[in-house]
């Protein structure tokens, strides 16, 4: 069972989430030699998908698995 996040812990999660992977991309752009490209055009798309995963809690407070990614989402009544 998963705990409850505040609205803030969330954010916070997904801005070290989204820094990370920026930082990641910048220097895999930065290397030379084989394999690069694709590393770096891998980091960019996980790149993306925190961002928009940052955007989604920012602006919507939605909430998102660690492990999966996949969006926590409320439990009916």
């Amino acid at each position: 069972m998963a705990k409850k996040v505040s609205y803030l812990d969330n954010l916070q999660k997904e801005l070290k989430q989204f820094g990370s992977a920026y930082k990641k991309t910048g220097e895999a752009s930065g290397m030379v030699g084989p394999g690069t490209d694709t590393r770096a055009s891998m980091l960019r798309r996980k790149q993306d998908k925190d961002m928009g995963q940052l955007f989604g809690a920012l602006l919507q407070g939605r909430r998102y698995e660690d492990k999966t990614g996949k969006q926590i989402k409320a439990k009916k009544k």
